[in-house]
């Protein structure tokens, strides 16, 4: 009897465990219009600047659709003043900023986006 009530009790156990660890692995896309982009040469050195940044998964710049797109790693959520502060820091504004649950919520076409009139 005492060997049931062990194993239902580390069974228990695991399957909480993993509930807890697929939730902290949640990561974040975050896309926006860079409002004054216009060669391939700065859509380049964006990514270089941005990848350097701890938190960047990935990070890709369209200079047809002056567009950014990256994804965040597991657990960070960088607000829309950072990366506005960061694309100031480059020479860039940005404007019409969009975030949301890579994988579960839908990002906005780069070609939708680029036409995006979105105040900052």
């Amino acid at each position: 009897m005492k060997t049931k009530t062990l194993l239902i009790t580390i069974l228990i156990s695991l399957i909480g465990f993993s509930f807890t660890n697929y939730n902290s692995e949640v990561s974040y896309f975050v896309q926006f219009k860079i409002d004054t982009i216009s060669t391939n040469e700065q859509a380049m050195i964006i990514d270089q600047k941005m990848k350097t940044k701890s938190g960047i998964k990935i990070s890709r710049t369209d200079y047809i659709t002056s567009t950014y797109f990256c994804v965040l790693k597991p657990g960070i959520e960088y607000t829309k003043e950072n990366f506005e502060n960061w694309f100031e820091k480059l020479g860039y504004k940005i404007s019409c900023y969009n975030t949301g649950i890579q994988g579960q919520d839908k990002s906005i076409s780069p070609y939708i986006l680029k036409n995006c009139q979105n105040e900052k």
